[in-house]
């Protein structure tokens, strides 16, 4: 490893010490909040984002004011600015949805709590515009993007497009038979090597002969 790489190290166990796992390299700016948070290679998180028991795929980038709670994200995402991923919810088949009954800030209980979350699973190459909210246990599939300012209360179908709120489908990136293959080869899991050969193939609309000499690569 570099020495570059080492000093990066260095400093991140002086900053987050054992609150997250990682691969180098790893770039995450200041102000930066993480607990239980787990990265893969070459991922960044822009400043003031919050992450907590969460897993974060190889070269994803976290936006600014990002929150991330208990959610899988998958390899190649981009999250934008002010995102929220697993919203905090309240309990609405209790007596009041007030925090009171579990949260001892409030007086009442002499300790916190804890209420299991729904984990929201993200795919990979996923696109998640600005100011998007996304409720748990909603499980957003390969390739699929979400306009800004969604609010996304249902699984999402790999590689379809989604707006509004509450969030629906408006089509698919791509034909099915296009959708098809690319699930077959799951680009995100080339080599180095390999996603350097295809480089050129992805400066270009996609279409079944590019997806061809992917397979090809692959």
């Amino acid at each position: 490893m570099s020495i570059k790489n080492e000093i990066k190290k260095m400093i991140l166990r002086y900053r987050f010490g054992k609150k997250i796992d990682y691969q180098m390299p790893l770039s995450i700016h200041e102000e930066v909040n993480l607990q239980n948070v787990k990265f893969g290679k070459h991922c960044q998180v822009a400043h003031h984002a919050e992450i907590a028991n969460s897993s974060i795929g190889d070269r994803t980038s976290i936006g600014r004011y990002t929150k991330i709670q208990s959610a899988r994200l998958g390899k190649f995402c981009s999250i934008s600015w002010n995102v929220t991923i697993g919203a905090t919810s309240h309990p609405l088949d209790r007596l009041s949805t007030h925090a009171f009954s579990y949260r001892k800030q409030f007086g009442i209980v002499d300790n916190d709590i804890e209420i299991e979350k729904e984990k929201v699973i993200i795919g990979n190459d996923v696109w998640i515009g600005c100011d998007v909210v996304i409720m748990p246990g909603v499980n957003v599939g390969d390739g699929a993007v979400i306009g800004a300012g969604s609010i996304v209360t249902k699984d999402v179908a790999p590689y379809s497009i989604i707006v509004g709120n509450p969030g629906k489908k408006i089509r698919n990136r791509f034909s099915e038979e296009i959708i098809e293959s690319l699930k077959e080869i799951q680009w995100w899991n080339f080599t180095e090597s390999e996603l350097k050969k295809a480089i050129p193939l992805m400066q270009e609309p996609l279409t079944m002969t590019t997806i061809e000499q992917l397979k090809n690569i692959k």
